[in-house]
């Protein structure tokens, strides 16, 4: 509870304690604990001191992960970002905390990312990667790619240094909160700022190139008239029709890198998807949480038919409390993800994760929400948008193409880089 990692923390009492009556005064809450976003302001200097070894202008990318996300630090981040002109990226997990329509964003790094971000910090020569808030695991990493090696090396700035120097060498540890950092660099000084000012028209210039090419893989998929539909279609089709603000939650499976890909989202907490492990299911009681915490934002949930088969029962809570969350299930009639590796091993491995057809819309009428069945791509967005207008709990069926490659191409080439991958 006291070293500064903001996670849950479970306290076990005794029952006995619980009931009895005690003689104790309570004592004040330590500053140090009521200080959640502390910064060594010491060691963050160093930042000055790594860009003033450059002779030509530093090109810097910050890499903003989990341990930052909150409304106020957005605003710092676009604060710091816009003055000194740095671009930023992302992890999975917080995505859309920088808003990812600002000509700075780079989108997200790793699993399923942009083809921007994986430029700039793995293509282009970079001379210092900004860390803040993310452990650079095996998804933040590109799979642990051996192009993520900048000049000057990486800066963290985190409040645990359990990962530091785990997975990437010439990792320079700042203790301290990544939205601490985010403030002292655009309240800096000019004289200590010099090195990233001076860099300003080349680092335009540099970002421009990086623009210039194409910002997602196989995008002429988002516009597919295909039959199965294909999803990134699905996916591209619900943010073309959704408002701006709508809380998107990505489900595990083949649906989740089609989601981080081809979702673009525009601020803290309005992209959710449990990007540390694969929890089949968890999105579809996840999009009751969201709609009940944040009722004036519109909520989409993206699912899958296996997902469904696990937790698909909980759409029953959201229409008995009254809740408009809309699920989209990718019906691909497979554990998608899951059957893209399998159909590679043979026929038997292919068809033991096959799954049937089910009548998910049917399924969600029997549960008292509103359900619809989406065969062709044309069909989904008045879907969507006759569930919007109904502001009920609804299941659309979307029926999807399982053989569908996931957008993950940088991703698989680092994986198989490593000598005991396939």
């Amino acid at each position: 509870m006291l070293d500064g990692t903001r996670v849950p923390v479970h306290l076990s009492i005794p029952s006995d304690l619980q009931t009895a009556e005690v003689d104790f005064k309570v004592l004040p809450i330590a500053t140090d604990l009521l200080n959640s976003e502390p910064l060594d302001t010491v060691a963050a200097g160093h930042l000055w001191t790594l860009l003033g070894s450059v002779d030509a202008a530093p090109r810097v990318v910050m890499l903003v992960g989990g341990g930052v996300i909150s409304d106020e630090n957005a605003a710092d981040l676009v604060k710091a970002a816009e003055r000194f002109h740095i671009p930023v990226a992302t992890t999975e997990h917080a995505k859309g905390l920088f808003p990812e329509d600002h000509t700075l964003s780079l989108g997200v790094f790793g699993y399923a990312g942009t083809r921007h971000a994986s430029e700039a910090i793995l293509v282009q020569p970079l001379d210092l990667l900004v860390v803040l808030g993310a452990t650079l695991n095996v998804r933040d990493s590109m799979y642990w790619s051996k192009r993520l090696a900048p000049k000057l090396g990486v800066l963290s700035v985190n409040v645990s240094e359990a990962h530091i120097g785990c997975h990437v060498e010439q990792e320079i540890y700042v203790g301290g909160h990544g939205g601490a950092f985010a403030r002292w660099l655009a309240d800096a000084t000019e004289d200590d700022a010099k090195p990233l000012v001076s860099g300003i028209a080349a680092r335009k210039e540099w970002l421009a190139a990086i623009r210039a090419t194409p910002r997602y893989y196989d995008f002429e998929n988002t516009s597919s008239d295909q039959v199965p539909i294909h999803p990134a279609r699905m996916v591209a089709e619900a943010r073309r029709t959704m408002p701006r603000d709508t809380i998107a939650i990505v489900d595990s499976g083949a649906h989740r890198a089609f989601g981080v890909h081809y979702w673009d989202s525009y601020g803290a907490r309005q992209f959710l998807t449990a990007s540390g492990l694969g929890p089949m299911g968890w999105g579809i009681a996840a999009g009751i949480g969201a709609k009940a915490a944040r009722p004036d934002c519109p909520v989409v949930v993206f699912t899958g038919d296996g997902c469904m088969q696990m937790h698909g029962i909980e759409v029953q809570s959201a229409a008995r409390a009254g809740l408009p969350v809309i699920y989209v299930v990718s019906n691909n009639q497979a554990l998608g993800n899951v059957w893209l590796r399998m159909r590679e091993l043979g026929p038997v491995p292919m068809q033991l994760t096959e799954t049937v057809d089910h009548d998910w819309a049917g399924f969600a009428r029997a549960l008292g929400a509103e359900g619809t069945t989406v065969r062709e791509a044309e069909e989904f967005a008045p879907a969507l948008e006759q569930a919007l207008e109904s502001n009920k709990t609804v299941v659309i069926d979307v029926k999807t193409d399982r053989a569908a490659a996931t957008p993950v191409e940088p991703y698989a080439e680092a994986r198989a880089a490593w000598s005991y991958q396939e």
